[in-house]
């Protein structure tokens, strides 16, 4: 049989590469045909397998490993903060670059339209603060401007904004969430933080014309990326946003592979429609877009910080009788245990879910919940480009050795304790490789290490980004690993040396991305 295109002149990082062994040697090549692995191995099988229309691409000593699969990112949201002003380091480090690049924007919108600017993080700012509404004024008095901080929860309004929004001096509660005020004067200073539904909904939506250029912006970052599926964890996704990603798909606006989560309050509407988690949607190439996991995110679906157990459980009791896997938000250390209660609970009544429950975040478990997590049966989907942002603050108070370490990637490992990665995009870059450096190092650019000791090997840390992201989405069977009859979901890096240490993973770059035996991108 003719192979439709084979690499040569490589390294495969096989299975046997994963667990340590040596695996493929530079004389190895990849053939591909019909979209899946045709054959992995010795060079000397090329002459048996090209024929007249394969096309023969030189790798040139390049590491090729199974596409990066982002379990958790939020892509749609990711394309539209490509339309607002960047305001993450190096574009700004101090309130006056933010102004600057604010002003800058102005320039070329039109007055009275909004200025949104995003990724701004008081903790890489010189100043360690928001700006105010007062500040943001001096950037455009003419244009309603808003700034979101890194994490989403919490916003800056400048005045006119605030007047758009119908926030004056007389604002209480409400549910545009906290109104901040200055600590001197008591007036209104432009921060909000909390759910912002009074703040969105004056907020006009963008233009086709913008949400496509964010899409193909986006698009172009993931295939640059090596990003080859992403799994999309946002808790309000309906049956709307599932047929929006399908027409996305459809245009050629996002190509990578997509697995839509549903939210909570949605798994009936799906239901109705005859869709549960492992649905494909019919449109399209086969298996770029399928339904993922109920996403039941309490605390933020509900705007309640702390919802009770009962009804996490009658929230996941809906979900499974309507066939979804779980993807339980787990920020914290309670909602943690509220979860491990669900799956507990479940099990008793011989409700043991279909597929592997997923606990996304998961930023910290102590010590002694780590055995019941592992038995639990739940897989941990973890962020670890989040650390270099958790760094400062770690440092900046007392040691605690009486708290639990912060992403514990080598206990869980230690455990048995299925573990993916994933981005959490646009909170962070969606570069799977600065994932891999953090998870490897543990440091921010400073060199300030969080929890050193629960660093894990680069081989692991690769294969939780491909093969444990598989895994979560229960896709496993078909991709994550280079095997013959697997999707031939691909990425060349040159540069990475023998992939042993992070000095490796620092020379590193992606230099060719391919979905399906198509090569979607080249440097």
């Amino acid at each position: 049989m003719n192979a439709d295109l084979i690499l040569y002149n490589l390294v495969a990082f096989t299975p046997e590469r994963f667990s340590g062994g040596r695996g493929a040697d530079h004389g190895s090549i990849i053939a591909i045909k019909d979209g899946r692995i045709l054959y992995v191995g010795d060079r000397a099988a090329r002459a048996a397998l090209a024929g007249p229309h394969t096309k023969l691409v030189d790798c040139q000593g390049a590491t090729v490993i199974p596409g990066f699969n982002d379990a958790h990112c939020h892509p749609v949201a990711f394309a539209m903060t490509t339309r607002y002003v960047d305001c993450s380091p190096p574009h700004v480090r101090n309130l006056g670059d933010l102004i600057d690049a604010l002003r800058s924007r102005a320039a070329e919108t039109r007055p009275g339209n909004w200025l949104r600017a995003a990724n701004c993080d008081p903790a890489i700012l010189a100043e360690r603060r928001l700006p105010t509404r007062w500040e943001l004024d001096r950037a455009s008095p003419v244009h309603p401007v808003i700034v979101v901080e890194r994490s989403g929860q919490h916003c800056v309004l400048n005045s006119r904004a605030l007047a758009r929004c119908g926030i004056d001096e007389s604002a209480g509660p409400s549910d545009a969430g906290t109104i901040h005020r200055d600590p001197t004067s008591g007036r209104v200073n432009g921060i909000i933080s909390g759910n912002h539904a009074q703040v969105a909904a004056a907020m006009p939506p963008l233009s086709a014309d913008e949400i496509e250029a964010g899409l193909r912006a986006a698009d172009r970052a993931f295939l640059e990326s090596g990003i080859t599926t992403l799994q999309d964890t946002s808790w309000s996704n309906t049956p709307a946003h599932w047929q929006a990603m399908a027409a996305y798909k459809e245009r050629g606006l996002l190509r990578p592979r997509v697995s839509l989560c549903a939210g909570a309050d949605s798994v009936g509407a799906f239901a109705e429609q005859g869709l549960r988690t492992g649905s494909i949607h019919p449109g399209g190439d086969p298996d770029m877009l399928r339904l993922g996991a109920a996403k039941i995110a309490l605390d933020e679906s509900t705007g309640d910080p702390d919802p009770p157990q009962e009804l996490l459980d009658a929230t996941a009791l809906a979900a499974h009788r309507a066939g979804f896997q779980f993807a339980f938000h787990v920020p914290d250390l309670a909602l943690l245990h509220r979860s491990l209660n669900t799956l507990a609970l479940l099990d008793g009544a011989g409700l043991r879910p279909r597929l592997r429950p997923r606990f996304e975040h998961c930023p910290a478990c102590p010590p002694e919940w780590l055995d019941r997590l592992a038995a639990s049966g739940a897989l941990v989907v973890a962020q670890p480009a989040l650390l270099p942002l958790a760094a400062p603050a770690v440092h900046a108070r007392p040691p605690d050795p009486t708290q639990p370490a912060l992403f514990p990637f080598r206990s869980f490992l230690r455990h048995r304790i299925p573990l993916a990665f994933g981005s959490d995009a646009p909170l962070v870059s969606c570069a799977p490789l600065e994932g891999l450096k953090a998870a490897v190092t543990r440091s921010d650019d400073d060199g300030r290490q969080v929890a050193a000791e629960e660093a894990i090997a680069l081989a692991d840390a690769l294969r939780l980004y491909t093969y444990g992201s598989a895994c979560a989405a229960g896709d496993e069977d078909a991709t994550g690993t280079i095997e013959a009859g697997r999707r031939a979901d691909l990425v060349v890096i040159e540069g990475g040396g023998d992939w042993a240490t992070a000095d490796d993973l620092g020379r590193a770059r992606v230099v060719m991305t391919l979905i399906g035996g198509r090569i979607v991108w080249a440097r």
